[in-house]
């Protein structure tokens, strides 16, 4: 979901892999097409093919113009496609973690944790706003850590509301966005919060890089959430599609 995937419908490509992870991957895409008014295109991977080849593919599809987004099954088998996928995709890329069954998707709720940074607002932006046209509540996360806990935190309750008021208008100026503060270690409450929240899907920002040391809230909401993880890159990547 680009800021183009705004102004009108926009298809959501389902990368469909293992059998296992089929049906989850079809029906949150179906979820998510809904909201862009577009429509779902199918890209099956054949068994058999090398992650680069099968990176390769799901890259040149989400690659094609009218394209919102990419979902893909999230798991530790998949994680050869994936992580080569969420790396180099210019567009937002949905994670269906392993074991997401029970009731069809939703999008009730989303959680969208922000680092208080123009550039991770600018690139969630535009997903944030179609979210909401769609009728979804956004639940906007911020953490403080040690050294960035504001004044108000232990004084009088009006200076909070100041302080989110102008947050939410700086940051996520959707309306009907509800701004929600922690303090610690973000990649401990991002999960946290979502389940508390009963949230849908984890919107996250971030630079696609994966290594060691790196992405720490990308990586822990990857290994524990139990709902969707949409990763939207901060800046275009430089992309090879491979073979």
């Amino acid at each position: 979901m680009t800021e183009a995937a705004t102004a009108g419908p926009a298809d959501v490509l389902a990368v469909i892999g293992p059998p296992d992870t089929a049906v989850p991957v079809a029906e949150t895409a179906a979820v998510i097409a809904r909201l862009t008014g577009g429509d779902v295109r199918e890209l099956r991977l054949a068994a058999g093919l090398s992650p680069e080849h099968a990176a390769g593919r799901v890259l040149r599809a989400l690659d094609r113009p009218g394209t919102a987004c990419g979902v893909l099954a999230g798991g530790e088998p998949s994680r050869a496609v994936w992580s080569r996928v969420a790396r180099q995709a210019a567009k937002p890329v949905v994670l269906v973690p392993d074991g997401l069954s029970g009731q069809p998707p939703r999008l009730r709720r989303v959680l969208l944790p922000l680092d208080g940074t123009p550039q991770s607002a600018a690139a969630v932006a535009a997903v944030a706003e179609r979210f909401a046209l769609g009728g979804a509540e956004l639940v906007v996360l911020h953490v403080f850590g040690p050294d960035t806990v504001p004044m108000f935190w232990d004084q009088h309750a009006h200076a909070g509301q100041a302080w989110t008021r102008e947050f939410l208008a700086r940051y996520c100026a959707v309306p009907g966005a509800r701004l929600e503060l922690r303090v610690g270690i973000a990649a401990e409450h991002v999960v946290q919060v979502a389940g508390a929240e009963d949230a849908d899907v984890i919107t996250l920002a971030w630079s696609q890089r994966l290594e060691p040391g790196r992405a720490p809230v990308v990586r822990r909401a990857l290994q524990d959430a139990e709902v969707p993880v949409m990763l939207i890159p901060v800046a275009p990547a430089r992309r090879d599609h491979g073979p």
